[in-house]
């Protein structure tokens, strides 16, 4: 979460999975008459990567790949997949603030988001809607801010993260809704000596996630909005000295969508982490 180490780099490659196959009318679920869609799903591939320029600046890489994203229509049991790389983000991210003694970080990050592609993906000559899109093909802006603070003789960690995305229109004069997460982080680190893989990290996360509405051609898209809370516990499990490997869950607590539209349902995901160091030991000299 925080500034990484001089010369130090933590790689991280996730999966996630996510699905959707119920409507929503505001918080509610929708009872009317059946729409478009009977589900929606996705596999992604992420990868993440920081390293330290100096001890107060890190330099982090952000890409991913979807295997698949999938709409399945009720006309026809017509499916449409798109599927490829999605967007680079790439920040600098500077320590602002420090104190050892409490245990206290906090740090921020500006980035810029650069689609791997700024062209509409086609299936047999037919160009796929937005929502399987891989790519949205925007240019962006990502800012974020992060706070850890650490109690290390309970070993609790308490973090906060703020992300927000603006986006500018593609070639397509299609600008998706501006992004604004909001993430509550606590950790508790066990130790278990008598383990030969290594110790265990109970995280429970709320995230909030806002969504304003897309647009197209200067004109809003009216059922594009949405407000959404949710718990995730995760697990994280040190293998030796620089590997990890965690699962979490989202459990949706709230959701309230703008107009009618097919609600989030679950997701998971998996994260494998292997940190790096690239200084040299003087320890021998």
């Amino acid at each position: 979460m925080g500034v990484m180490d001089k010369q130090a780099m933590r790689m991280s490659l996730f999966y996630r999975f996510s699905c959707s196959d119920r409507y929503y009318e505001g918080h509610e679920a929708y009872t009317g008459s059946k729409e478009v869609l009977q589900n929606a799903s996705y596999h992604y591939l992420g990868f993440l990567s920081a390293y330290g320029l100096s001890e107060k600046l890190s330099l982090e890489l952000e890409a991913g790949y979807f295997l698949s994203k999938t709409q399945l229509y009720y006309i026809e049991n017509t499916r449409l997949t798109g599927q490829g790389l999605s967007n680079l983000v790439v920040s600098l991210k500077p320590r602002l603030y420090a104190q050892p003694d409490k245990h206290v970080e906090l740090s921020m990050a500006i980035g810029a988001n650069l689609p791997f592609s700024r062209q509409m993906q086609q299936v047999k000559g037919v160009t796929l809607p937005i929502q399987v899109q891989p790519s949205t093909g925007c240019y962006g802006l990502v800012l974020q801010s992060f706070l850890v603070k650490e109690d290390p003789f309970r070993a609790i960690r308490f973090f906060w993260v703020y992300r927000m995305e603006y986006y500018l229109e593609n070639l397509q004069a299609y600008m998706p809704g501006h992004m604004y997460i909001n993430s509550f982080f606590l950790s508790k680190h066990f130790v278990f000596e008598q383990w030969k893989l290594g110790d265990l990290t109970f995280i429970l996360q709320l995230r909030n996630q806002i969504q304003g509405r897309a647009s197209r051609a200067g004109e809003a898209i009216g059922v594009s909005s949405h407000f959404l809370l949710f718990l995730i516990p995760q697990v994280n499990l040190s293998l030796g000295e620089h590997w990890n490997i965690s699962g979490l869950f989202d459990l949706p607590l709230y959701r309230y969508y703008g107009g009618i539209q097919l609600a989030h349902k679950a997701s998971f995901a998996l994260t494998l982490i292997r940190d790096f160091s690239f200084t040299k030991d003087t320890s021998g000299l």
